[in-house]
């Protein structure tokens, strides 16, 4: 084929073709890369190249709006097609132990201690460390993030500034509504957290931003919008995205340490991580995966928002598995130690709903101060 006509000829299942077999050639070599997740970025540029050339008027028969250009890998009848096509011996790895080894060659990078407590200083407009701080403890995605309301309605009606709130119990529950996949979900979210967000923003902040609000666009600011900017703007994901990266370039001038992958969605990472690491302890490191309590699994899938419960569960069993292994049999440090607990940063050193079977030995220790 020539490759001036290659742009005309293919199609939304040539792009899954193509994802597919390099994962039947990775298989073959028994490589941990390039990874699913690669795979599926590179896969990504190709249909943003595709939707160049559809804007600029070229023919193809790329279609943008449909998903049959992607290669569901998590499907057990899509493993079992790549393994009966790679030319493998019978004990090959499969794609599932390869992620799983890609990702321990990289498993630092779930957010440190230190890169918390830089990137919250790094935030200019403290509405940002504030949605940092709150994504810590929720493992909300931006776009659920920014939606987080004032007041809530509906199956949200009790939330409300912490302190005006009716407190029922350590925790209290919050409908996600219109998440990735205009899927709806139930979350859990800790009273310390609300108690945090009222303290550290909603006081010094919200109001005077309300007023600015009004301001601007010459009306009240709807309850349903909590977070704004220092302008009086409502903060969107493409603003997090865009002040998180200039907050990181200032903290990796600052701290030569800080890493460059680090960004807003590490938040995602840390949250279940620490949660397996809380929940088992030594435990991670002495029992099989099967052997740990599915009910776990079932907590995390529904906070995250993930289908696929044994592929998520499995994902943060491997990554708390490598943490835990790198402090060298040091159990329990990442949530115990003033050094290492991120919990430090948001001024919350015990969080019944998370900790309550882990006695923390530094609780007196001083928490390093999240800038206001």
């Amino acid at each position: 084929m020539d490759i001036s006509v290659y742009h005309a000829l293919t199609d939304n299942r040539d792009i899954m073709r193509w994802q597919v077999q390099r994962q039947i050639d990775r298989l073959e070599k028994q490589s941990p890369k390039p990874s699913s997740e690669t795979i599926f970025e590179d896969a990504q540029l190709l249909l943003g190249f595709f939707n160049w050339l559809n804007e600029q008027g070229y023919l193809t028969n790329v279609n943008i709006k449909l998903k049959t250009w992607r290669a569901n890998f998590k499907n057990k009848r899509m493993l079992n097609y790549l393994a009966s096509q790679a030319k493998t011996t019978i004990d090959a790895s499969n794609i599932r132990v390869l992620d799983k080894k890609n990702r321990q060659t990289k498993f630092d990078f779930l957010i440190s201690d230190m890169e918390i407590k830089a990137l919250l200083e790094a935030y200019v407009d403290p509405v940002y460390a504030a949605l940092f701080t709150f994504a810590l403890g929720t493992a909300m995605r931006p776009m659920d993030i920014v939606k987080f309301p004032f007041l809530g309605n509906g199956e949200n009606k009790h939330i409300m500034p912490y302190s005006e709130m009716t407190k029922s119990g350590s925790t209290t529950k919050y409908t996600v509504y219109d998440s990735k996949g205009k899927k709806d979900r139930t979350i859990v979210i800790h009273m310390e957290e609300l108690r945090f967000l009222e303290e550290n923003y909603i006081k010094p902040y919200y109001y005077d931003r309300r007023a600015l609000y009004k301001k601007r666009f010459g009306h009240d600011c709807p309850p349903s919008i909590l977070f704004l900017n220092k302008e009086g703007i409502p903060v969107t994901p493409i603003k997090i995205a865009k002040r998180t990266n200039a907050a990181k370039a200032s903290a990796m001038a600052k701290h030569p340490e800080f890493r460059p992958h680090i960004d807003f969605y590490q938040a995602r990472h840390w949250w279940p991580t620490q949660y397996l690491i809380a929940t088992y302890g030594d435990m991670l490191l002495t029992q099989t995966t099967d052997a740990l309590v599915l009910a776990v699994s079932q907590v995390i899938t529904a906070q995250l928002g993930h289908e696929d419960i044994e592929t998520t569960y499995k994902h943060y069993i491997d990554m708390a598995r490598v943490i835990m292994l790198s402090y060298k049999g040091q159990s329990l440090d990442l949530v115990r130690s003033h050094d290492h607990v991120a919990l430090h940063f948001t001024k919350l050193l015990e969080r019944p709903g998370m900790y309550d079977q882990i006695e923390l030995e530094d609780d007196k220790a001083p928490a390093p101060d999240v800038p206001a």
